[in-house]
């Protein structure tokens, strides 16, 4: 499989778009765009040609219209078409996808329909295989893992990880004392992530698309991971395809793996473009009074939700950018190059579980709370806002849930709404939110 294309018409609100891709570059490629353009339905689009039923698993029935196809081309000259079955109010296709082409394709969507958001459960059915394996000395050593792992955190802390392989499966865990481990799926998830990345790439097929790739990864995380993939899609001759909302991912990527995805009249282009372009475009870097640099959307979102009935005067963007670093260097950059305007009207807000390394710094504020994920997750702990029967606990594996999957689990499942979150943190805190308001109100209108 040397070239792909793919083409999407009348789906959703895409009238028209065209992707395609010569699969003998072997090399990244990063399409950016803001929300909405089309990005995920364009990996869905993908995955559908080797899981027929993507969008019946995923999307909304309401998204197809009776003109609604999918066209994938493969060297050419080999052509599949989906068109939409009313019977089954879906893009359908009658026929099958040559195995090779199948095999040749990876995909993995974001929250909550990756992949690796389905594996939690299965973790915990082999988890006696693979102490069995550990205990009686079954497994490898898999030193570029480890390498990569080491690498992309600065870090020794992976020299014990191991992989077991257990029907045709390999998993992975770090050897502690006394035949001890920690599972991946126990490792933070941008840990766990990468893992689930490796494992993609060591089924070497040729077209690889991951979906917000910079989820879960801290800043240098971030740049260190695409410096190896790019090392990665030489050494192992395969293309990996990637979303990202990062800043400071972006401005790794060289000339010809950034791309912009733009909607527009429902015909959607995607073309090749400079980091500063893309920066002025995306991130709405003009014509703004004010700025609020956040570490991501759901600090973004509880700020709108505190602001929703409020008429501030001043025209502003609530940018996330991933990583309180991150948020910070881009400010300490603006004092300097002013590439978001003057610094007076840039602040940074951060989550309160990283004041002690940032306080004190100008133009900083910290939410009244550690994070909005880390809050929720000890009132679950405490049984105060949110209880689970042991059918759901089971179901929604959160035994071992962290923070940030808890919160996801949550509104994935519409347990609890956003709103219901934030009024319910809100309302253990009415007086420090009250003045982590007023002050940026003050910042906003000053």
């Amino acid at each position: 499989m040397f070239n792909f294309k793919v083409t999407i018409e009348n789906i959703q609100h895409i009238k028209n778009f065209t992707f395609e891709l010569d699969l003998s570059k072997n090399k990244l490629i990063a399409i950016v765009g803001k929300n909405g353009v089309g990005k995920t339905l364009l990996f869905k689009a993908i995955q559908n040609l080797i899981t027929s039923n993507t969008f019946a698993n995923t999307s909304n029935k309401h998204i197809f219209h009776e003109n609604s196809q999918i066209i994938y081309a493969i060297n050419h000259n080999n052509e599949y078409i989906f068109n939409y079955n009313p019977l089954v109010e879906t893009i359908d296709f009658k026929g099958d996808v040559e195995k090779s082409i199948k095999d040749n394709i990876s995909i993995e969507l974001p929250i909550p329909f990756g992949e690796r958001f389905r594996q939690f459960q299965r973790f915990s059915e082999i988890d006696q295989d693979i102490r069995k394996g550990i205990i009686s000395n079954q497994f490898n050593k898999p030193d570029e893992l480890i390498i990569l792992l080491n690498f992309i955190y600065d870090t020794d802390r992976f020299d014990n990880l191991v992989e077991i392989e257990l029907r045709n499966k390999k998993y992975y865990a770090i050897i502690l004392a006394d035949n001890y481990y920690i599972r991946e799926d126990y490792l933070s998830s941008g840990e766990y992530f990468i893992i689930s990345i490796y494992k993609l790439i060591q089924s070497r097929c040729k077209l690889i698309a991951i979906d917000e790739i910079d989820i879960s990864l801290d800043a240098m995380a971030q740049v260190r991971l695409i410096e190896k993939l790019r090392d990665m899609t030489s050494q192992y001759e395969i293309n990996l395809v990637f979303t990202t909302h990062s800043l400071g991912l972006m401005k790794t990527l060289q000339n010809d793996e950034i791309f912009y995805m733009e909607l527009e009249n429902g015909m959607c282009t995607l073309e090749n473009k400079s980091y500063n372009y893309i920066k002025s475009l995306l991130y709405g870097f003009v014509d703004y009074d004010k700025y609020l640099l956040v570490e991501d959307e759901v600090l973004k979102e509880f700020i709108e939700h505190i602001f929703k009935d409020e008429k501030i005067f001043a025209k502003y963007i609530i940018l996330p950018i991933g990583g309180a670093d991150n948020v910070v260097k881009l400010m300490e950059r603006n004092h300097i190059k002013q590439v978001l305007g003057k610094s007076e009207n840039v602040m940074s807000i951060l989550d309160g579980d990283v004041k002690n390394i940032h306080f004190g710094k100008e133009n900083i504020l910290f939410l009244p709370f550690e994070s909005i994920e880390k809050d929720l997750f000890k009132s679950f702990k405490e049984e105060t806002f949110i209880i689970f029967t042991p059918e759901e606990m089971k179901k929604y594996n959160l035994q071992s849930a962290k923070e940030k999957t808890l919160y996801k689990v949550v509104i994935r499942e519409k347990i609890k709404t956003k709103e219901d979150v934030f009024n319910f943190l809100i309302s253990k805190k009415q007086t420090d939110v009250g003045q982590f308001k007023n002050n940026l109100l003050r910042f906003l209108n000053a």
